[in-house]
């Protein structure tokens, strides 16, 4: 009589412990014909550029854009009442540049023709289509490292003690913009500052009601006119209020380019992903960051 009824075993024929008795062995395993990616990030700040130069625009190595100064008492052109036959007072603006230099991103990638003709998936075209992403998310960290920039470079930091991000935190940051002439356009959140602007009951109301700050709409939605997209590149309790108009450039001397060869030598495909690329801001008065703690 068998000793035991026979069934699919408690260990795994690739086990050290599997032995003769465990049918595992005769279970076929079942590999699905797909791979489940990873979760990525929302990636949407390139849309928010002022301007973005391509390689048309970026015949040498680097470029430079000429700028009129900011407006102030020092820079505008004085308009004085001028009595008839008196000379009239001459005056001129100031002009400044921004020099930007494309920095070459990349990566390779390589398969042996051995796993080319047994692997389930392509994975040459499968890293191409991984690399563009993984460079669309280089740019926007480039991005929202050129923001802190701004906002430090014109003073224009927002900070407290508060945990949660009060409303007088926006409208500071929003009147850093307003007092040098630009126009509050967007709002950068990180996650934990669009969690704080959810339960804000001035918002979390109109919510509510389906008002017009309503904050049911993609993302977080829209504030004071703004509006509020939050970005994982972003530090979880920063935010930033923008001019998009004004806040940041690209210049892009090489977009993303995918390259294939083979080496015949070690009987391999590689993959090779490129990218020149420069980001810088535009105006700092045009960025004012909002920390919280």
């Amino acid at each position: 009589m068998p000793s035991q009824i026979l069934n699919t075993g408690s260990a795994d024929f690739a086990s050290s412990s599997a032995n003769s008795a465990t049918t595992s062995y005769l279970i076929p395993r079942t590999l699905l014909p797909s791979v489940m990616n990873a979760v990525r990030k929302k990636l949407l700040l390139r849309g928010l550029a002022a301007r973005v130069f391509g390689p048309s625009s970026i015949p040498g190595r680097t470029l430079v854009i000429p700028m009129q100064s900011e407006i102030d008492s020092n820079t505008a052109l004085p308009v004085d009442k001028t009595g008839e036959g008196a000379e009239i007072t001459m005056g001129q603006t100031q002009f400044e540049d921004l020099t930007l230099t494309p920095v070459k991103y990349a990566i390779r990638v390589g398969v042996t023709k051995e796993m080319m003709e047994d692997g389930i998936i392509d994975l040459i075209s499968y890293h191409a289509e991984l690399a563009g992403y993984e460079f669309a998310d280089n740019e926007e960290s480039l991005i929202v490292s050129q923001l802190d920039a701004a906002s430090t470079a014109a003073s224009h930091d927002v900070s407290n003690s508060n945990a949660t991000l009060p409303i007088t935190d926006i409208t500071e940051a929003m009147q850093n913009l307003e007092v040098d002439n630009y126009n509050p356009t967007h709002m950068i959140v990180g996650a934990e500052v669009a969690n704080d602007l959810r339960n804000i009951d001035t918002f979390n109301e109109a919510d509510k009601t389906g008002g017009p700050n309503s904050l049911s709409q993609r993302l977080v939605g829209s504030i004071f006119n703004m509006k509020v997209i939050m970005s994982n590149n972003v530090s979880a309790k920063l935010a930033y209020v923008i001019d998009a108009n004004h806040a940041f450039v690209i210049a892009e001397k090489r977009p993303i380019t995918i390259e294939r060869y083979t080496d015949y030598a070690r009987d391999s495909g590689f993959l090779v992903v490129t990218q020149r690329l420069a980001v810088s801001y535009l105006r700092a008065n045009a960025t004012s960051e909002i920390t919280t703690t």
